[in-house]
């Protein structure tokens, strides 16, 4: 799993408190893997902080000193689960363009894997204020990550020296959550997910590609 203080140090904004000592730090993890487990069974409406801190064994009131709100913990927990995809797709991968897609096959596997709980947050999160926080940070938050292995893809020669490393990262999160969304709405079959998902990214990062990078990019498709 992803360094446990990154997760705590990436949630600023939506706890109230940090926990440093390896017992909280593994009380938190129980309580963001539970919170995931309760929306992946009973969906996001149902799940309340009472019900999360009974499951988790903690206190009510614990659970406000660390996170304002309901959607404050499921940020976290949404945010735990990004963290442990990017750090697989870190172990897994050289940077740039193979990184790219190390990093989208990481997300497919995890919804495929776990499709009720990748439903509920995404429901959560497109059903929510423009100005919510699930809005405002989970869009937003792969972004930079995408920019900089563009960034890394550019120096390398796999991308275009030309290349707009922002709008092409913002094209690729766009195209994530797009393809998510035709996921949720029954428009793209669960089987047919993670081929979709590489699809659109492949598209995307062909337009942009040198010869080479063209080069690796069809073969990556051809073994689709």
């Amino acid at each position: 799993m992803a360094d446990q203080n990154s997760a705590v140090s990436d949630a600023q904004g939506t706890s109230r408190k940090k926990y440093e000592s390896p017992r909280q730090l593994e009380r938190q993890a129980n309580i963001l893997a539970t919170t995931r487990e309760m929306l992946a069974e009973v969906g996001y409406s149902a799940t309340t902080m009472r019900g999360l801190a009974q499951r988790a064994n903690v206190a009510p009131g614990t659970l406000y000193n660390l996170y304002k709100s309901k959607d404050a913990l499921v940020f976290a927990a949404v945010e735990d689960l990004l963290n442990e995809l990017a750090q697989r797709a870190v172990q897994t991968s050289e940077q740039g363009l193979q990184r790219i897609l190390a990093q989208a096959e990481e997300s497919a596997a995890s919804i495929m894997n776990g499709p009720q709980y990748a439903e509920a947050m995404t429901r959560a999160l497109f059903t929510s204020g423009q100005d919510d926080l699930l809005n405002k940070r989970l869009y937003a938050r792969g972004t930079p990550n995408l920019e900089g292995q563009v960034r890394k893809a550019m120096e390398s020669g796999e991308l275009r020296a030309d290349t707009e490393a922002l709008v092409l990262a913002k094209q690729l999160t766009a195209s994530t959550w797009g393809i998510i969304m035709a996921w949720v709405m029954g428009a793209v079959p669960l089987q047919d997910f993670r081929t979709e998902l590489l699809r659109a990214h492949l598209m995307i990062l062909l337009a942009a590609a040198t010869s080479s990078g063209k080069t690796y990019l069809e073969d990556y498709e051809a073994g689709l």
